[in-house]
């Protein structure tokens, strides 16, 4: 039968209180309290929810043995597509961190803290990337529990929640104190140590006030590429299918330079001295190209230093009848990562000393390019740093029997980015023009003159960032409306209002407005006197030049619901929402659901509803500016050594008066936001049952679908190289400025791109049993993908990511993933194992190497890897030999599963890693770890 109790204990009574990490429905009936349940407005004597609320617990939290939020939700099956840590290596994404329910986007995924929005993180992009809450501004030391709605489109905390909610909730009226140190070791790096404090003093109930405070402080250490066997090295050997192959990821820019000869063919000057290649590369012959390649994936630093800071505090005081109160949540990650020495092309004249010494023998007349490594300036380090606050206030109580709460709200994300190891572009190439730097000598090989020169164009400072603000006021009532037979019938009612803001902040340098970046002069190519005009450098190897930008938006919203007992055991849910934009005008979404017990050990429930979601300020209003590069490379040109995609790339670089890339390399691109993208509408619906036979047995199912049109986002780039000439709009140009060649470019532009469908199935099952060693509880939870088709383009073909890693979509979702969690509770000990599985699934097409028994390239094959299932475990045994003390043991990934091999190397939200998915596996492999907590 279902057990009786209000919503925040609802996991722990109907799963025995002993899971690592689960959750159970809130169901209930006993009159013990008005509690507020994630995603209802209505404060309910009941437990009772008609949607599907996951309820992670403290106890939860600590068994489960992760130290962050991050880790924490990427535990739960329902969880897929979040952005992690690890995307840091090589990407620009400040450290961000975020969520993603079902798979269905961060920026459909509602993150509140206390139920109350976040501003989004100041570091998101003009395409809309990190547009969520980052996830490392909220310390998990503060957090009480967790409440993850999987159903979308929320009318009480917006219509933009397509995906569905994350509420973190805090501790509240509590005086419990707490202080934790925790050491975790992963072998070769990663390490973490941690200590964390918490506090409550006063109750509202006997001294009318309550204040809690909490701080947490963890270090960690980098863990670099040479510390694991997958990934340490781009050249890849391996066997399937009883065949030996080869698969490389490589840079064409090494120590010393490539070159291209008078044929335009990309040739090593050093391996035709020496025939050999030089340390850190390989021999790469592609096409008529015949170069040596850098191993940049041995140089990576795969899982980034990391320093967070924070603290949250929450006041309130009774008033008569009502109740003041406070929050303020300050944070501060700090992160730094390391990826390989800077690349880039330097030109080569004919006749210039550089050109007679290594060019002139081999047979190169005409004016040429190096494609060089900077390797004496030491790796491209990227110091991020998140600041974070949000302060709210308020009143709450009870006036002429409504449940009222008013809260005025303002948070604020501030992301600066530092970066060293980079030169400008016109500085590298005036120390080539002076003779002083040699691209063509091997590393530490540098005239002391030309070391020194190199030195002094090392820029160390500030590169990018942003800010976003949001300010809120939002008041929210319920009340008893009427009696009726089945019980009362109940309205939920509230207003809110919101100010939006966010602005880039990128330095002089990203701008391109300094003539000298190290010394911070300012260029001035305009000038009426010729003398005193001086040439913008930018960053050498891409060349960006950010155009800083803000923009703004106000918006309103009312919303009611309405709670209907139809009869003893069926319970109907109406809503409506009216939210109104500065920019994008009215939106009504509505929401229909019901809750129907038959019988003290049936439960069937269901919703259907619709959902509106606006596109960020930036994806609307950035200027149109420089994005990196590519993430994978690409050849092109003409003749029968390269295949149609590549023809046809070559001719539309030709159409635009540009050149192809030499060799194999990485394309400059382009983005902006886009006055004419259209908010996104869904549509979405769930149907789920609980079936409890007994007390010590608990099943559920949800079946949920979310359709969204007018979805927006960008093409990929590998459907765009594949089929140039079929996405002529997605190409431009750029003029390097160090060489003065234009080359092709892809322009990521936002889209609305058509329609989206997600259809998946959500399980659990858990039991507890006494045995004569203790009382034993367990749980399943499953994630099932029946369905994922998405349009890029309107009225276009529907592509499918499910099992397979999608070039189309620049994803791949796994059909099932789930956690097996089983806790034997004896004594003063709790002993918990855990496994943690994932799908196999399609690996991406790669062209791949293949060898003789002797290791010599006889050809190659087009080849898709498959990917098999994946399984960790962890452990842990928390002991407490008294009501103060606890002492934890565990560890993370038991039997130190290593990553399945993958051949993939792009798509969204990864970095520069290679030989294994970051985006879907952890490299930090088996991880020990231990707490001792004191509690007074």
């Amino acid at each position: 039968m279902f057990k009786r109790t209000k919503v925040y204990s609802a996991a722990m009574l109907a799963l025995g209180g002993a899971l690592g990490l689960g959750y159970a429905p809130a169901f209930g009936q006993v009159q013990l309290e008005r509690v507020e349940v994630t995603g209802t407005s209505v404060r309910r004597i009941d437990a009772e929810s008609s949607l599907p609320v996951q309820i992670l617990k403290k106890a939860d939290i600590q068994r489960s043995g992760v130290t962050s939020t991050v880790d924490l939700l990427n535990k739960l099956s329902v969880i897929q597509g979040s952005t992690g840590e690890s995307a840091s290596t090589g990407g620009q994404t400040f450290g961000f961190s975020g969520v993603s329910i079902h798979n269905i986007g961060e920026t459909r995924t509602l993150v509140l803290l206390n139920g109350r929005r976040l501003s989004l993180f100041g570091g998101q992009t003009l395409t809309g990337f990190a547009a969520g809450f980052d996830l490392n501004s909220i310390p998990i030391s503060a957090i009480e529990r967790v409440e993850v709605l999987t159903d979308g489109a929320s009318a009480l905390y917006g219509a933009d929640a397509i995906a569905g909610v994350v509420n973190f909730i805090t501790k509240r009226d509590s005086t419990e104190g707490d202080i934790t140190i925790g050491y975790s070791a992963p072998r070769g790096g990663a390490k973490e140590k941690r200590i964390s404090a918490t506090k409550g003093f006063g109750s509202l109930e006997t001294d009318g006030f309550n204040v809690n405070l909490s701080f947490g402080h963890d270090e960690r250490t980098p863990l670099v590429a040479a510390e694991r066997e997958f990934a340490k090295s781009g050249q890849v050997l391996f066997t399937t299918n009883g065949k030996h192959y080869r698969f490389a990821q490589f840079s064409a820019s090494p120590i010393p330079a490539n070159a291209l000869d008078d044929a335009g063919n990309l040739i090593s000057p050093y391996f035709k001295a020496n025939n050999k290649c030089p340390p850190k590369t390989f021999r790469v012959i592609d096409g008529t190209d015949d170069y040596c390649g850098f191993d940049f994936v041995g140089e990576l630093e795969i899982y980034p230093e990391r320093k967070r800071d924070s603290f949250f505090g929450s006041a309130a005081a009774k008033l008569g009848e009502q109740e003041l109160f406070g929050e303020v949540l300050l944070s501060r990650t700090s992160q730094k990562s390391a990826v390989a020495p800077v690349p880039g092309s330097i030109s080569i004249p004919a006749g210039t000393p550089l050109h007679d010494k290594y060019l002139l023998p081999i047979g190169i007349t005409g004016d040429s390019l190096a494609f060089y490594r900077v390797y004496d300036l030491g790796p491209r380090a990227t110091e991020d740093r998140a600041d974070f606050y949000q302060f709210a206030g308020g009143i709450r109580g009870a006036v002429a029997g409504w449940d009222y709460d008013l809260t005025a709200a303002t948070s604020k994300s501030d992301v600066k980015g530092d970066i060293s190891g980079y030169p400008g572009a016109l500085a590298l190439s005036a120390l080539r023009k002076s003779g002083l730097l040699d691209p063509f000598v091997l590393p530490g090989n540098q005239s002391a003159a030309g070391f020194a020169a190199l030195q002094k164009t090392n820029y160390k400072g500030p590169w990018d960032g942003g800010e976003s603000k949001l300010t809120t006021v939002t008041l929210r009532g319920s009340r008893e409306l009427m009696a009726m037979p089945a019980g009362a019938l109940s309205l939920g009612a509230g207003a809110n209002y919101n100010i939006e803001k966010f602005s880039s902040k990128p330095s002089l340098f990203a701008q391109g407005l300094l003539a000298d970046p190290v010394a911070g002069t300012l260029c001035d190519p305009n000038n009426p006197n010729v003398a005193l005009r001086t040439k913008c450098d930018t960053r050498f190897g891409d060349a960006a030049t950010t155009i800083p930008y803000s923009a703004d938006r106000k918006s309103y919203g009312l919303f009611g619901e309405l709670i209907i007992p139809a009869f003893k055991g069926l319970e109907f849910t109406l809503s409506g929402r009216h939210d109104h934009f500065s920019d994008f005008g009215n939106a009504d979404t509505v929401k229909g659901a019901f809750v129907w017990k038959p019988s003290p050990t049936f439960l069937l429930r269901g919703s259907v509803g619709t959902g509106f979601h606006a596109p960020t300020v930036p994806q609307v209003n950035a200027s149109l500016q420089p994005y990196g590069v590519t993430s994978d490379k690409y050849r092109c040109g003409t003749g029968a050594a390269f295949n149609q995609a590549q023809q046809d790339l070559a001719a539309v670089a030709a159409s635009l008066g540009a050149q192809c890339q030499p060799g194999n390399r990485q394309y400059d691109q382009f983005a902006g936001g886009n006055k004419e993208l259209q908010p996104e509408k869904s549509r979405q619906g769930s149907i789920g049952l609980r079936f409890e036979p007994d007390t010590s047995i608990s099943v559920g199912a949800d079946l949920w679908h979310v359709a969204i049109r007018e979805s927006f986002g960008q093409l990929t780039e590998q459907k765009v190289f594949s089929q140039p000439q079929q996405f002529l709009k997605s190409f431009t140009t750029k003029q390097d400025i160090a060489t003065g060649v234009t080359y092709l470019a892809f322009l990521a532009d936002n889209k609305n791109l058509g329609k989206q469908f997600s259809t998946g199935l959500d399980l659990d099952v858990s039991g507890r049993l006494k045995t004569s060693m203790g009382d034993l509880t367990s749980q399943l939870t499953l994630t099932y993908m029946i369905r994922e088709d998405q349009q890029l383009e309107r009225d276009g073909q529907y592509y499918s990511a499910i099992g397979q890693d999608s070039p189309d979509l620049g994803v791949q979702t796994f059909r099932w993933q789930g956690r097996w969690t089983n806790t034997l509770k004896t004594a003063n000990f709790a002993h918990t194992l855990a496994m943690n599985f994932k799908s196999g699934y399609t690996d991406a097409l790669k062209t791949v190497d293949v060898l003789d028994a002797a290791g010599n390239v006889i050809g190659s094959e087009d080849l898709r890897l498959d990917i098999t299932p994946y399984f960790t475990f962890d452990y842990q045994t928390q002991w407490t030999p008294s009501k103060e003390w606890a002492v934890t043991f565990g560890v993370l990934n038991l039997f130190n599963s290593t990553p399945p091999l993958s051949l993939g190397t792009a798509g969204t939200n990864r970095g520069q890693q290679f030989g294994y998915d970051n985006r879907y596996y952890d490299s930090r492999g088996r991880t020990l770890y231990a707490n001792v907590s004191y509690r007074f």
